[in-house]
């Protein structure tokens, strides 16, 4: 077949240009990502075959297959610099530096930094909140406003000597009428007869007895050291309470701002040439004093109080308005105080109620439960224990007498509806009541609801149940006239 013009020229062309020169086979760049000292170690695994009808044993398999994510290596990925300044570097890098701050791993530290309060700042603030206190204090408790009242009880409570001993009534009671005393340097004060807290200035105690605190251990009270020893060392390397060393010699430490010292329980005037709750003014201070007789006098209105409430409450139950006060007395003396949120399950039908509850404030539901018919599906109905409200137990109410007396079951549910304040009297204490007082709840107190018969519960869940088909329909219908309206 005879060749075009074209396709001649071009063989004409390719003849003139030279062959290519020989190339080698291409060599394999071996990856990053395989660890091939962990294949080698494979490979050599006994009993391991490759290669058409080849089969490996089983242990050899399993091995393989346990080991082989081994030869895969993670990339490392290097983070970028971030360089650090040179102030931090030569904090982090000077050499003897001392022990870490406290505060290195404490996060409020870190937080009242991001909120821009610092130590300083806020011994600042603390020092203003004093002064301001000072302040108020100086007035006559007839002439401080409301917030200033306020401002005192809230102030007072952040006092740990005080906090630790006094209940939040102590401190309304006895923040309307304190006041501030001002000392002069060098003065000495006998603090057996009040506590003090220290508001400024400083004090050093002149004996290792300062203060008294209510309800501590005994072991917190330490008596005076032996005479026998000769010097504080000999008497530290003796003494096994020797780590207690702020309690026994607390003349050796100076006493400022919020530390307390003397005693809220009125004691005896030390002996003369005693130094026993004795302390001198290292400089002029304003001391917060709480004097041990009106502590005591407002123990005693309180003690006063709390019975008086107690008897009101038993009183006013509808049960107990013509008990004598004797036979009141018995109960008031067991009543404890519990608060109950709402919805809290004070006792459940069938059960005996470990407790006898007299109502303060708020109010407790009634229900009894009922055997109902439940649809479930179409034409088929099921058998479901429901609860059916039957009323209110209204303050100056009670409940569980008979229960706990008679150790017989509640016959229905008690829920608190609001928050419950309960005074109650545990059934180890009802018990225990001579059989006279036991007699008398016997003949006053009834069973909680319990006129209500069966029926009459039958009957409340249907017409319970009644109302809600019927609201149920009339919503219907009236979304039915509103959608036609609109039409």
């Amino acid at each position: 077949m005879p060749l075009s013009s074209i396709s001649q020229s071009i063989l004409t062309l390719m003849e003139g240009i030279p062959p290519l020169p020989p190339q080698g086979v291409l060599k394999l760049k071996s990856s990053k990502l395989i660890d091939y000292e962990q294949l080698e170690k494979l490979c050599e695994i006994k009993g391991l075959k490759a290669g058409k009808g080849a089969q490996s044993t089983k242990e050899a398999h399993e091995n393989f297959m346990k080991h082989y994510k081994k030869i895969f290596q993670k990339e490392k990925r290097i983070l970028p610099y971030l360089p650090t300044s040179p102030a931090k570097m030569a904090s982090f890098a000077r050499p003897g530096a001392g022990p870490m701050d406290d505060n290195f791993h404490n996060i409020g530290f870190y937080i009242r930094d991001i909120h821009c309060q610092t130590s300083a700042e806020l011994a600042l603030q603390f020092k203003d909140k004093l002064e301001e206190f000072i302040t108020v204090l100086k007035k006559l408790p007839i002439h401080r406003s409301h917030a200033e009242r306020r401002f005192v009880y809230k102030m007072m409570k952040t006092m740990p000597d005080l906090s630790s001993q006094l209940t939040r009534g102590d401190f309304k009671a006895l923040s309307q009428n304190i006041t501030s005393e001002t000392w002069v340097k060098g003065t000495t004060v006998i603090a057996n007869e009040g506590f003090y807290i220290i508001l400024k200035g400083s004090v050093q105690p002149r004996s290792k007895v300062y203060k008294k605190m209510i309800e501590l251990v005994p072991a917190d009270f330490l008596s005076e050291p032996s005479s026998e020893y000769l010097s504080e060392e000999e008497f530290f390397q003796e003494n096994p309470l020797a780590e207690y060393h702020s309690f026994v010699y607390p003349h050796y430490i100076i006493l400022g701002p919020w530390n307390g010292f003397g005693t809220l329980i009125e004691l005896p005037e030390p002996k003369l040439g005693s130094n026993l709750y004795s302390l001198i003014m290292e400089e002029d201070c304003e001391l917060l004093k709480i004097n041990a007789k009106e502590y005591a006098k407002i123990k005693e209105e309180q003690v006063k109080m709390e019975k008086l409430t107690r008897e009101q409450l038993i009183h006013k139950c509808p049960y107990y308005r013509n008990w004598p006060k004797l036979s009141v007395d018995e109960l008031t003396v067991h009543i404890k105080w519990r608060r109950y949120p709402p919805g809290h399950v004070l006792v459940k039908d069938g059960e005996i109620i470990s407790f006898v509850a007299y109502i303060q404030s708020g109010f407790c539901k009634v229900y009894r439960e009922v055997i109902g018919l439940m649809k479930y599906q179409l034409r088929k109905m099921k058998k479901k224990r429901r609860r059916v409200f039957m009323g209110k137990l209204q303050e100056k109410e009670s409940f569980g007498e008979i229960s706990v007396l008679l150790q017989i079951p509640f016959t229905c549910t008690i829920i608190t509806g609001s928050e419950v304040e309960l005074g109650i009297i545990n059934a180890e204490d009802m018990l225990e009541l001579d059989w006279v007082t036991r007699k008398l709840v016997l003949q006053t107190a009834e069973q909680t609801f319990g006129y209500l018969t069966d029926e009459d519960v039958q009957n409340e869940y249907i017409a319970r149940q009644r109302h809600k088909e019927w609201k149920k329909f009339k919503g219907k219908v009236e979304v039915t006239l509103n959608i036609d309206a609109e039409d």
